[in-house]
Formats: structure tokens, C-alpha cells, sequence
């Protein structure tokens, strides 16, 4: 149970941000490493519970709670530092991510719709297709219905609660490039607002399958939007 998307959709934010209004680099490059970025920060933040875990046997659902209020922190930290801050402003806030980084909008300037929306429509393919027809998926499924049984048919359980926790904070990571990069295009400390916790209900919602997810995660963008 990963309780800390919210934080891992900070640090995505956070890397992805950085390097959208601190590097300067061609059309398509600057955002292609600024999205890897960004679930190279989720990603991070999640395997420290991950190896937790897997290490000390701590529970994931305590530690990633702890995560989120250290990474609310530490984009607060990070946006009083000359290097995060915007020059001439005292508030917290960065710069405005550089247009050769920024998603672009789908609609035009009269709707906030931007490429984020496909990229997660790409990425519940990707879950779909990780979890159904790959054998890193099996061993997920395996592990998260039986450890036991996973160890004895020897499948490392301890590496998969690592590699599980990584693949979430990345997509969750990607979830906080759309905002800072599409959405918001600059990094506050609100920008990941509520949704961290708003995906633990989307996901039960749609019964963690990646097309029921997808829906109900419709649902509360129409709702939110309304």
C-alpha cells in the first residue's frame, strides 16, 4: 500500500522543475529530460521505502506517510534558496519553466488540457501491459498475493517490494511533471494540492486495474474541474 504518492509527486516536481527552468536545451530534448527527471525523483523517494522494507521489514504504509511530510518540507526548504527562488520575489515560487520544457497544450490557450493527459493515458497502457504480460508483472502479482508462496518458487520478495515501490513513486513522479510542467509551469509548495491522497480513492475506485483507474480518475477531474 503506498500511502505516498503525495510525496513522490513532489520530488517528481521538484526534479522535473529544476531541471525545466534551470537547464536551457533544445525543443524535445529539454522535456524528454525533464519527464525523466521527474520519475527519477519519484522514483527515489519511493524505494527508500521500498528498501526499508525489504531491509528492516518497516511497514510501507508508516514510512511513506513520514516521506510526505519530509518532502513538503523540503520544497519548502528548497524554494528559499537563491537557486530554486525566482529573482525579484521574495514568495516562494520558482521561475517559469523554460518553453522548450513545457507540455503543450492540446486545445489551444482557452483550455488548461495539455500532452500530460496522453502521457497518462500511455502510461495505464504501460501498467496494463507490466502487470498482464510481462514476468516482472507475474512476480508482483505473486508476491503481493502470497510472499510465502513467492519465496518458496523462488522469486526474490525482498527485491520486489524495491522494484514495485520504484515503478510507483516513477509514475507518480511523472503525475507531478504534468503539473509543474503543464499545469502550473512553475513549482510551489502547493503543487501537488491533494492529489497524492485523491489517487488512493481513484484507485479503489476503479479496483486497481489501469482502464477502471483511468475512468474514475476521469470521474474526479470532472468533478474537481465542476
Amino acid at each position: 500500500f503506498n500511502i505516498g504518492a503525495q510525496g513522490q509527486i513532489i520530488l517528481g516536481a521538484i526534479f522535473g522543475g529544476y531541471i525545466g527552468f534551470a537547464w536551457h536545451l533544445p525543443i524535445g530534448l529539454h522535456l524528454l529530460l525533464a519527464l525523466i527527471g521527474a520519475m527519477l525523483g519519484g522514483a527515489i523517494w519511493a524505494s527508500i521505502a521500498g528498501v526499508l522494507k525489504a531491509r528492516t521489514g518497516a511497514h510501507e504504509v508508516i514510512v511513506t506517510i513520514m516521506l510526505n511530510n519530509i518532502a513538503l518540507y523540503l520544497v519548502a526548504y528548497l524554494l528559499s534558496l537563491k537557486a530554486f527562488q525566482r529573482p525579484g520575489s521574495v514568495n516562494p515560487i520558482s521561475p517559469f519553466i523554460d518553453k522548450n520544457a513545457e507540455l503543450p497544450l492540446l486545445l489551444g490557450s482557452g483550455f488548461r488540457l495539455h500532452a500530460g493527459f496522453l502521457l497518462a493515458l500511455v502510461a495505464a497502457v504501460g501498467v496494463w501491459w507490466l502487470m498482464s504480460r510481462s514476468t516482472l508483472g507475474f512476480t508482483f502479482r505473486a508476491v503481493g498475493a502470497n510472499p510465502h508462496a513467492a519465496r518458496t518458487a523462488g522469486m526474490s520478495v525482498e527485491r520486489t517490494y524495491i522494484w514495485v515501490m520504484g515503478i510507483a513513486g516513477a509514475l507518480a513522479g511523472l503525475g507531478g511533471a504534468a503539473q509543474v510542467l503543464g499545469t502550473e509551469r512553475v513549482l510551489t509548495g502547493g503543487v501537488a494540492a491533494s492529489f497524492g491522497f485523491d489517487a488512493i480513492t481513484v484507485a479503489l475506485l476503479g479496483r486497481s486495474k489501469p482502464l477502471g483507474t483511468v475512468l474514475a480518475g476521469l470521474l474526479f477531474g470532472a468533478l474537481r474541474a465542476g
